[in-house]
């Protein structure tokens, strides 16, 4: 799973106010990805520049591998 870039919008919708909270950043400085942790796999969304967390939701069970046989029908 690349690293998905994030808009402005989205880091709204997150509450983070760039002016207030990375002075000097832009929404090009962000990026969503999935990472692991103690918890298990989830999805963030980190400023690039510090690596500070600014969501993070729970990911897939295995993170960014996919199961071959993921989507087959078996019945």
């Amino acid at each position: 799973m690349p690293r998905e870039e994030v808009s402005e919008e989205d880091l709204r919708a997150l509450g983070v106010d760039l002016a207030r909270d990375f002075p000097g950043s832009t929404a090009a400085d962000f990026r969503r990805y999935p990472v692991l942790s103690e918890g298990g796999w989830f999805i963030a969304v980190k400023h690039q520049k510090t690596l500070e967390s600014v969501a993070r939701e729970p990911g897939p069970l295995l993170g960014p591998i996919t199961l071959a046989s993921a989507g087959l029908d078996v019945n």
